[in-house]
């Protein structure tokens, strides 16, 4: 028997899937009056920024390590909105210390200067680059500055080829331009289109001051995130179903959508329906012609990357800056939790490797990475050498990330699929951003404002 959620005056509407767009779709919709089922498959909301706790030190550990940028206004806005931006940490200004496998460290910060030359002064200063190397980076950061990079032609080509086309060569490139690319958009310089490329160091290092400013969490993410969104879902009388699949979406006609089918054989009616769920995981709610339009086929066409994790806990610090980027190195960030999270309770040294686009190390052993980040750290932290490994442990994410390929935005779908009533939010969604946090809330909140404005037709 349908269970009805109807109502003239206030439509129901059911989001399926908790991830972080999931969760700002349902979030903005309560705010906007409507009344809103969420179901997600399992006990908890997050999607893939979660944490739990581990057994063996005691710690709540999350499941990768998440960072954001003062650029990513809609995410601080929705920390904001579910109660929890104090529990999030923002530089005042933007400074991260990069080291090289000789030990020789620079930072890159902004300074008293204003926009776009605050970040001069420490680029001038950076030591990973040569002089002429320099000049010619300042000169392509300015041309970068002023392109428009939603020209057809930057969508097609790697944002490598276009430096390369703009004199940066193969150790700038390096040193510098993949450090960033490959932390934001978890993939290499050689494989991210030149649209997104620019769209990362125009949002954050160009536009603002306060753009390149980086965030992270003080405490776990199911705490920063999850845990709060459910909370503010049910104080605004939201529905969650948590731990229950969707088996499939109803339709009337074949063409508008009327609610959904649990897998324990319960429907729910509703007056739209928004999937925040990965396009894999949409493919069996739908009908295989459904799935044949075109608009859907694009979808199973796009990629995804891997991150890999290591935490590392030490029986003494190792480290003292909160987080540092590694050139030329098996790691690529380390973070330092003692710096960064209040309270964490281990008498020892936790440590975060975050390894992005993680091609060449998700298909290896979970020890055989151990040994590598161990030896590596051994070789950039001369503390690390005196150091006991009190526990180890490596988290993969085979699909973490979409992978912005050249051609894929064009396979990027709008939220307002061709079938009445039907929208779609995820990271991997045209938001015009790389696969990040940032463009998960965006997604939901454009989702969420389709499936209103549907509300009036």
């Amino acid at each position: 028997m349908a269970q009805k959620f109807l109502s003239s005056k206030n439509p129901h509407i059911i989001v399926i899937g908790g991830g972080i767009s999931g969760m700002a779709a349902a979030c903005h919709l309560l705010d906007s009056g409507y009344r809103i089922s969420l179901i997600e498959k399992r006990p908890y909301l997050g999607g893939k920024a979660f944490s739990f706790i581990d057994r063996e030190t005691g710690q709540e550990v999350d499941n990768g390590q998440h960072v954001f940028l003062g650029c990513c206004t809609s995410y601080i806005e929705f920390l904001n909105q579910i109660g929890t931006l104090h529990h999030a940490h923002l530089q005042s200004n933007m400074e991260v210390t990069i080291i090289d496998p000789n030990g020789k460290s620079s930072r890159l910060s902004t300074s008293i200067l204003p926009s776009p030359f605050h970040c001069l002064p420490s680029f001038l200063a950076y030591r990973h680059l040569s002089i002429w190397e320099k000049v010619l980076g300042i000169a392509t950061l300015f041309r970068l500055k002023y392109t428009n990079r939603s020209r057809q032609v930057f969508q097609e080509q790697s944002f490598y080829d276009w430096l390369k086309q703009n004199h940066q060569s193969d150790h700038s490139i390096e040193n510098f331009w993949n450090i960033i690319i490959k932390a934001c958009a978890n993939d290499d310089v050689q494989s991210v289109d030149a649209s997104i490329g620019m769209m990362i160091f125009q949002e954050s290092m160009l536009k603002s001051k306060s753009g390149s400013r980086i965030g992270y969490a003080k405490v776990g993410l199911s705490p920063l995130m999850g845990q709060a969104a459910a909370r503010y879902i049910k104080d605004r009388h939201g529905r969650l179903l948590l731990g229950r699949s969707v088996s499939s979406i109803l339709f009337e006609d074949d063409t508008t959508v009327t609610g959904v089918r649990l897998d324990n054989g319960q429907t729910i009616e509703s007056d739209a329906v928004i999937s925040a769920i990965p396009p894999n995981d949409l493919a069996p709610l739908l009908s295989s012609s459904t799935c044949a339009l075109a608009y859907f086929s694009k979808l199973w066409s796009l990629s995804t990357a891997p991150i890999v994790n290591v935490h590392l806990w030490y029986n003494h610090p190792v480290m003292d800056d909160d987080f540092v980027a590694f050139v030329n190195s098996p790691l690529q960030w380390v973070f330092n939790h003692e710096a960064m999270i209040a309270g964490e309770g281990f008498e020892g040294h936790h440590v975060t490797i975050s390894l992005s686009a993680a091609f060449d190390y998700i298909h290896l052993s979970k020890h055989e990475i151990q040994t590598l980040m161990i030896q590596a750290m051994a070789d950039a932290f001369p503390l690390a050498n005196t150091a006991q490994i009190e526990r180890a442990m490596v988290i993969k994410q085979n699909t973490a990330t979409l992978r912005c390929l050249p051609g894929t935005n064009a396979l990027r779908p709008s939220a307002t699929t061709p079938l009445n009533k039907l929208f779609l939010a995820g990271e991997w969604t045209d938001t015009g951003w790389p696969s990040t946090m940032e463009s998960a809330v965006r997604s939901g909140i454009v989702a969420a404002d389709a499936a209103a404005t549907s509300m009036s037709k």
